[in-house]
């Protein structure tokens, strides 16, 4: 299945090493085309919110609830980790996420 940017999909996120977000859990799609090897760029969404910088709380629009966790970007295989499509995010918190996204890579090169 592809999925798309502003999908809200659930999958495992493990393996994982120290601080990274694991466990099967909900995640904002953040592609907007398709990337190789059928890969998504994706963001993390948790029910704990800790008030870090770059979380973006989702509200009572989505069945999901919890905060997306911008500076935990990852890349994953979804289908071979069989996610499932849970619903679609509000197009201003997608927008949010992916401000954010450019203020975290705006000085890589």
């Amino acid at each position: 299945m592809m999925f798309q940017k502003g999908d809200i999909v659930k999958a495992s996120l493990n393996p994982v090493r120290g601080h990274e977000q694991g466990e099967y859990r909900p995640m904002l799609v953040m592609n907007s085309v398709p990337l190789p090897g059928d890969v998504n760029i994706i963001l993390p969404i948790t029910s704990k919110q800790k008030s870090y910088p770059l979380e973006v709380e989702m509200d009572d629009r989505t069945i999901t609830q919890g905060v997306v966790l911008c500076f935990q970007i990852r890349t994953l295989d979804l289908a071979s980790r069989g996610a499932k499509f849970i619903e679609k995010a509000p197009s201003d918190i997608v927008e949010q996420c992916n401000d954010y996204l450019h203020r975290l890579t705006d000085d890589i090169t």
